[in-house]
């Protein structure tokens, strides 16, 4: 298992951090108040007094990103300052287009291994990521070499069994009164069930494209909501961090509908107390796409009223 947080150790102590202003370096700007979610900052110009309390302060560095001197740490950490070349925004609105526009779901995958720099940088990028009311409830679980080839095994065993269910008239006729109406064509079913008993016998990989690594990101059963949403926003990233680097990503829904139950999850090797909230594949690819998608114009929005 390998989490977001480097360590259970160094997510007990940021779970912990008491946000502190070093009142020798704060220049009483009151920048931090302003942008305090929880307004628990106070600013005193005058008299020269600067504090955050602890009661009711959601841990979500606002105050240390924002602070010109610096002068805000929590558990003895401070906030990294950006690199001289990187200013306030860091990049070109053109950049941040083409990164996001050109990301695509990758199903073909070379053999290279990806480095333990790339993973971190990639897991960094999830363990950054905002969450609700700063919750930072997901993990992640991180398959590679023979731990990957048996998760897709086992996952493609349940998908199997699932599938030699349905492929009847019954099941057929109980999927067609569902929303997948699709998955009851018998010649669309029978190609699946070939698929995944060629997966079992080492033949192809039609579930995770023999990609060198599978992440799951997962969020605990009870207490916080939000914890799909905050896997989502955090795979995302993710995966624009891997795309910015060359590594190619793809979300694999049926792998997520296959581990259901506790059991199954348990089995897989997600803790008993954690709920799936998205699954994706990483790694290198020869594929080298150049132009952008096509969509129906006027087709992903419309105006909202009340």
């Amino acid at each position: 298992r390998r989490g977001i947080s480097t360590s259970r150790k160094r997510k007990e102590l940021i779970e912990k951090m008491i946000f502190r202003i070093n009142e020798d370096i704060c220049i009483y700007c009151g920048r931090c108040a302003a942008d305090c979610p929880a307004e628990v900052i106070k600013i005193d110009g005058k008299k020269k007094t600067a504090a955050i309390s602890e009661a009711g302060c959601i841990g979500c560095s606002h105050c240390a990103m924002i602070c010109p001197a610096g002068a805000i740490e929590a558990g003895g950490l401070k906030a990294a300052a950006y690199p001289e070349n990187f200013k306030t925004a860091g990049f070109s609105i053109d950049e941040a287009d083409h990164l996001i526009l050109s990301k695509r779901s990758i199903r073909t995958y070379s053999r290279e291994e990806l480095t333990t720099d790339e993973i971190d940088a990639v897991m960094r990028a999830g363990s950054l990521t905002a969450t609700a009311t700063n919750s930072r409830q997901v993990e992640a679980l991180l398959f590679q070499g023979k731990d990957r080839e048996k998760l897709g095994r086992f996952v493609a065993t349940i998908i199997l069994r699932v599938l030699r269910l349905v492929n009847n008239p019954v099941g057929r006729a109980v999927v067609k009164l569902g929303n997948n109406r699709k998955y009851a064509d018998r010649k669309l079913l029978s190609n699946f069930i070939s698929e995944m008993e060629a997966l079992l016998r080492g033949e192809s990989d039609i579930l995770f494209f023999n990609a060198p690594a599978v992440v799951i990101l997962t969020y605990r059963n009870e207490g916080r909501m939000f914890g799909r949403t905050d896997c989502a926003l955090a795979g995302e990233n993710m995966m624009l961090a891997a795309h910015a680097r060359g590594i190619g990503s793809c979300m694999v829904g049926f792998a997520e509908a296959a581990l259901f139950s506790r059991g199954l999850r348990k089995k897989a090797g997600i803790p008993g107390d954690r709920r799936i909230g998205l699954i994706f594949t990483l790694g290198k690819t020869d594929l080298s796409y150049r132009r952008y998608p096509i969509r129906e114009d006027g087709a992903f929005f419309r105006q909202g009223t009340i």
